[in-house]
């Protein structure tokens, strides 16, 4: 039989160790600052991936935009253009671009020709050199220009690099990566 005083030693015991199972308000309050910092440290960090991945991907498309326009130039035997949907100044390609069927041979998109392919508007990338907003290539496969047509991936914040997207005239193309803060976007 247990006494009186072994049920209170007992009832002791089992609250003292109730209190031990918690944690303080302190406690709590300190791994949540901690938390909290963790968090702003990686909110920072995971902007400019953001940011850098979209460059990237933007470049990525550009050029594979490119390289199709040309196989459909040799391909179908006509001219094919990648052009600018809507031209804006410094900004050239920013509102997207469209690859289509030069069939009156003028460099630009006339109502009854064919679009082949088109790219909406990328956020927070400027593409585009600033002076050329179309260009085409020949049933040949190359640029229908005698010199190099450049356009330039770059975002808006400039301490993130860029790239320079080069088209030579034997219809090749060339990327360079261009360093943080050293936008070629920036002079443009």
């Amino acid at each position: 039989m247990k006494t009186c005083t072994d049920l209170q030693h007992r009832a002791r015991s089992i609250a003292s160790s109730r209190r031990t199972r918690g944690f303080t308000l302190i406690e709590l309050s300190a791994t949540l600052s901690v938390l909290a910092i963790l968090s702003a440290l990686a909110a920072v960090s995971m902007s400019s991936t953001i940011g850098n991945n979209r460059v990237y991907s933007t470049q990525d498309e550009f050029v594979a935009y490119v390289a199709y326009a040309r196989s459909e130039a040799m391909r179908r035997g006509v001219p094919v253009v990648v052009g600018a949907t809507s031209s804006v100044t410094g900004n050239p390609f920013g509102n997207g671009w469209r690859v289509f069927v030069d069939a009156n041979g003028n460099g630009s998109y006339d109502g009854g020709e064919t679009i082949l392919r088109t790219h909406e508007s990328v956020a927070n990338v400027i593409v585009g050199s600033g002076t050329s907003s179309a260009f085409s290539f020949t049933p040949m496969g190359f640029l229908g220009q005698t010199t190099p047509v450049e356009v330039r991936v770059c975002p808006v914040d400039t301490t993130l690099g860029g790239f320079d997207v080069t088209i030579q005239p034997s219809g090749l193309t060339d990327v360079a990566e261009v360093a943080p803060n050293a936008s070629p976007c920036s002079a443009s």
